[in-house]
């Protein structure tokens, strides 16, 4: 569910860009000046957002981080610089857009920068007013204003442990942080200038080609090429995530309806997660592979709408263009007197297997009300255990197939198709890859080579 969360204003009086800065034009490079053609996602944004009433379509949030994504995808080093140097960008969370004075038609907008959980600087975009040339500058040092920035930021990331401490966790969905335009403007170099506070050039810039628009640079469409099943083979069977994985399953089949988690990490080792009734938030994503959790005794052993969108914060927060390295794992069981230790598991990962800009669509553009989708997951649920074809006993807990059958409904209702890969972990290890047969009604699990 896409929610706005304002959280306070912050005052920008002392701040120092100036909107009417004479030395603008003087400082525009030879590739702003030459750019004829415009950046298409702010081409495109623009357009739909002068036909459309819906207020989501106002936010700048979806071009800038967009282009971002763009950029990072045609150039991989630069993502893994920034993020050496100073963290991952949470393109879920920004400054609204900041607008010129009358004539100026230039837009400003913040996001910030995280590592380990705490925002360590902002980066700053701005689009000129032809909408050929953007660039992005990162923020981090102890100038008063950029600080402040920082702690606004950081302010909301501390609400939301708050809130998931007390079990009342903030919906998912994107972030504006609300910005008062002061009278005057007297903003550092972020309009005009370059790379930050007494830095002499943009962090990131450029036009069509280099944000995915046209021009010489590549797409953003390329799909990503990692292979699902090396994938999860590579996290089943890792020495240093297998334990996780080991006391998951045990934990599944308590009935104190408790669900756990962890995150694993680039190496295999893994962070745990406080447990919560029925849930658990994973947290973010920044900095992690992807996160695993088990689903209680009386839930459903699949996937739900919120599992799958956390699928994607992780996919979003893989480095060098990964963004098939992110995955989510779901182990479930139930009692079973035929089964080896009395239980029969329901173990399963995802990833995604679309483009970068496929992945930023879902993200940030699909207008998703969870409630409702969650909603549709259980009434289908309930509908496909009244069929002998998708449960044991009809009204009784889906088997495989119907439990994978309403995974791929539940991607359908999404507007997903075919863009997640679902993998079947056996007990013995082996790993499945998961389809959809062409009657829409059944399921195939195929081995992994």
């Amino acid at each position: 569910m896409k929610k706005n969360l304002v959280y306070g204003l912050l005052l920008l009086s002392t701040l120092s860009v100036s909107l009417n800065s004479c030395r603008t034009d003087e400082m525009l490079t030879s590739t702003e000046q030459t750019q004829k053609e415009k950046i298409a996602f702010f081409e495109r944004f623009e357009k739909e957002k002068s036909l459309s009433k819906n207020a989501e379509s106002n936010n700048y949030a979806l071009p800038f981080g967009n282009s971002m994504l763009a950029y990072f995808n045609n150039y991989p080093e630069k993502k893994t610089e920034l993020e050496n140097r100073y963290g991952t960008v949470d393109l879920s969370v920004s400054s609204q857009d900041i607008g010129g004075d009358d004539g100026d038609n230039r837009k400003l907008l913040f996001f910030p920068m995280l590592k380990d959980g705490k925002v360590t600087a902002v980066i700053a975009g701005v689009i000129n007013a032809e909408r050929d040339y953007l660039y992005f500058d990162v923020h981090q040092n102890t100038n008063s204003d950029v600080i402040y920035l920082i702690n606004k930021f950081q302010h909301y990331y501390d609400t939301k442990t708050v809130s998931r401490n007390s079990n009342n966790p903030i919906d998912v969905g994107e972030v504006i942080i609300r910005v008062t335009r002061p009278v005057k403007l007297t903003m550092y170099d972020v309009w005009s200038g370059g790379g930050g506070i007494g830095s002499g050039g943009h962090d990131m810039g450029g036009g069509p080609g280099d944000y995915g628009g046209g021009g010489s640079g590549s797409t953003p469409n390329t799909p990503n090429t990692t292979n699902p099943c090396e994938q999860t083979k590579n996290i089943v069977n890792n020495s240093k995530s297998k334990p996780a994985i080991d006391s998951l399953k045990q934990q599944s089949k308590l009935s104190d309806e408790k669900e756990k988690g962890f995150k694993v990490n680039s190496d295999g080792t893994t962070t745990q997660i406080n447990s919560g009734k029925h849930e658990v938030d994973l947290g973010d994503a920044a900095g992690y592979l992807g996160g695993y959790h088990n689903h209680t005794p009386s839930g459903i052993k699949m996937f739900s709408p919120p599992d799958i969108v956390k699928m994607l914060s992780f996919a979003m927060a893989q480095t060098n263009g990964n963004i098939g390295n992110g995955f989510m794992g779901m182990i479930g069981s139930e009692p079973c007197s035929s089964c080896p230790d009395g239980y029969r598991y329901y173990h399963y990962m995802i990833n995604f297997n679309g483009t970068s800009q496929e992945l930023a669509g879902f993200l940030y553009n699909a207008n998703w009300d969870l409630e409702s989708l969650k909603d549709d997951y259980r009434d289908k649920e309930k509908e496909l255990s009244e069929n002998l074809s998708y449960t044991n006993q009809l009204g009784g807990n889906l088997n495989s197939n119907g439990l994978q059958k309403l995974f791929f409904d539940t991607l359908k209702n999404m507007k997903m198709e075919g863009k997640v890969s679902l993998q079947k972990i056996e007990d013995n290890g082996t790993v499945q890859s998961v389809t959809l047969n062409s009657n829409g009604s059944s399921t195939t699990a195929t081995p992994c080579p």
